[in-house]
């Protein structure tokens, strides 16, 4: 499963859950949904993540990145 087709399936699965919270009147229920969209969020910043370092390219030893604080 490329990540578009990972991309699609979270956004879709997150858009029902948060459209099933709207909804919900039961709070033991809502809260499991709120912790499944939790938890699919997570996935997609972690999937997104991953998609991003492996896309870029083979970093200078020497160069220095944003997050050095030295700099």
């Amino acid at each position: 499963m490329g990540n578009n087709d990972t991309s699609y399936y979270l956004t879709t699965t997150l858009k029902a859950l948060e459209a099933a919270y709207r909804v919900n009147q039961d709070l033991v229920v809502a809260t499991h949904l709120s912790q499944a969209m939790d938890a699919l969020h997570r996935m997609a910043h972690q999937s997104d993540k991953s998609a991003r370092s492996s896309h870029q390219t083979a970093n200078d030893p020497y160069e220095m990145d944003e997050y050095n604080s030295a700099v």
